[in-house]
């Protein structure tokens, strides 16, 4: 066990590597503070691996080892070091049309294999497929269920994503997450859920429009209309098959014969994301083996910070999602927060005293690789992650500042995020912001978000967001989560 990559309610996930050297995710089940798993949990753990196993083929992540029975029961899958199809959008934009074709041939592919397991996967979405550069990985089978069982009065699954039948409570089948594929793929070429409204309204409101198929399909860029729009049939039987689909697309793949991987078919952007995150991850994978590799180098450990010192880490890079609508294209909301608390020793190095920074948010003026030079006149500010200089606008109706939140908290779904919720007006200035940034070319459609002299984001925005609550999400561990909040204000 390498290190810890998330962890929730139910179990944790480590990065792992076994004797061999294979890198692996393992989830594990939590148990009680006596070692004690409740016997429904393992029963529902020994299925969900079960069913797993079950499933074959290339665009699936699949199961190297798993012991439902052991004092912790652990599933051990392939580690995929790559961004999910949601992570993409949100930080790169949509998808131009005529990379649909690649990403879509493997994704089909995928529900080819599960099905023929005999499984449905029932919470098909961006966020559970992920995309290396060698073609996309379908993932998360906790909620399948074998096609042949039925299975009614409950609505599972992400709803903008989900299947009018699905939303109503009715049997899931193969054709359902067709239609959830159908919605992904809308969603890569326009940025949002191909229900109307999605992110409006309470929860229950927009279940009830995906339950009536109230579908707003305005957007949809010609060239994918062929792939996408009999995926979204309103009758489950009009849906292609994922065989069929293949077959649709077969010969666009054939007539670029050369063009394999993810620099062949997706924008520079994308393709870049992608490699950035490869390696990133691949290094904490190697850099972890080392801490724990009893030939690696040691090193004498510091001394202990003060006792009455109080030290919060950082915050990782985090993605916007909004918690029940589609992804609108910020990315990376990371620190809307109150006034950015950090805590600094004060003059007599004793007890810490919190230290306002300042926290703007602006659009950005003009965008260059490399590190920031004369070549672009102040404020500018350099992503180190991105390799980029940019440099904001001053402009009154370009910027704001966020002073206080009126919540933020710590939330886990699939992984542990940040829900952060700001007063009225806070929310309207933000999404007055979104609004221009949306109406403006790349690069001057992202939003420079800044704390003190520090960037943390520049994410690009496709549209306006709505609304005073925004979820937050950068892979955090539980601990990291809790400090963000911490750090907010919360």
């Amino acid at each position: 066990m390498l290190a810890e990559l998330a962890s929730g309610g139910m179990g944790r996930v480590y990065l792992a590597r076994s004797r061999g050297g294979r890198t692996v995710a393992v989830k594990t089940l939590l148990t009680s503070d006596d070692g004690i798993v409740a016997p429904e949990d393992r029963r529902r753990f020994a299925r969900e691996a079960a069913l797993a196993q079950r499933v074959q083929g290339p665009f699936t992540a699949g199961i190297v080892a798993a012991d439902a029975e052991a004092r912790v029961p652990w599933i051990a899958t392939e580690y995929i070091p790559a961004p999910s199809l949601r992570d993409l959008v949100v930080s790169q934009g949509p998808l131009p049309a005529e990379a649909l074709p690649w990403i879509a041939a493997g994704t089909a592919e995928a529900l080819v294999g599960i099905h023929a397991a005999g499984l449905v996967h029932r919470d098909v979405k961006p966020s559970n497929i992920l995309l290396p550069g060698d073609g996309p990985r379908v993932i998360d089978f906790g909620i399948s269920q074998a096609a042949d069982l039925t299975r009614t009065g409950t609505a599972l699954g992400t709803i903008p994503f989900a299947a009018p039948e699905q939303a109503r409570g009715e049997p899931t089948t193969p054709a359902s997450d067709v239609f959830s594929l159908g919605a992904t793929f809308f969603f890569l070429v326009t940025g949002r859920s191909p229900y109307r409204g999605m992110g409006d309204g309470t929860a229950m409101e927009q279940l009830l429009r995906a339950a009536e198929a109230d579908l707003d399909l305005s957007g949809l860029p010609d060239g994918a209309r062929e792939l996408v729009l009999p995926c979204l049939a309103t009758a489950p039987a009009a849906r292609p098959t994922p065989s069929a689909l293949l077959a649709l697309i077969e010969p666009v793949l054939a007539a670029r014969p050369w063009a394999h991987g993810a620099a062949d078919w997706l924008p520079d952007g994308w393709s870049d994301a992608i490699e950035r995150h490869r390696r990133r991850r691949t290094e904490e994978a190697d850099a972890a083996q080392r801490r724990f590799d009893p030939e690696g180098a040691t090193a004498r450990t510091p001394p202990a910070a003060p006792a009455r010192t109080r030290r919060l880490p950082r915050p990782a890079p985090v993605r916007q999602r909004r918690r029940t609508g589609p992804l609108l294209g910020v990315a990376a909301v990371a620190l809307l927060a109150g006034g950015g608390i950090v805590y600094l020793l004060n003059g007599r190095g004793e007890t810490p005293e919190p230290v306002r920074q300042d926290l703007r948010l602006a659009l950005v003026e003009q965008a260059e690789a490399g590190a920031c030079t004369d070549r672009l006149a102040p404020p500018t500010f350099y992503d180190e992650k991105g390799a980029t200089c940019y440099r904001i606008s001053t402009r009154d109706g370009d910027r704001m500042s966020v002073k206080q939140l009126k919540q933020v908290r710590t939330e886990f779904d699939t992984q542990f995020s940040v829900l952060v919720t700001f007063h009225d007006e806070d929310g309207r200035r933000f999404t007055a912001l979104t609004e221009k940034a949306a109406g403006r070319q790349a690069p001057q459609n992202q939003i420079a978000i800044v704390l003190g002299d520090r960037l943390i984001s520049a994410p690009s925005v496709t549209a306006a967001i709505p609304g005073n609550e925004i979820q937050i999400s950068g892979d955090f561990t539980r601990n990291e989560a809790d400090a963000l909040v911490e750090e907010l204000g919360g």
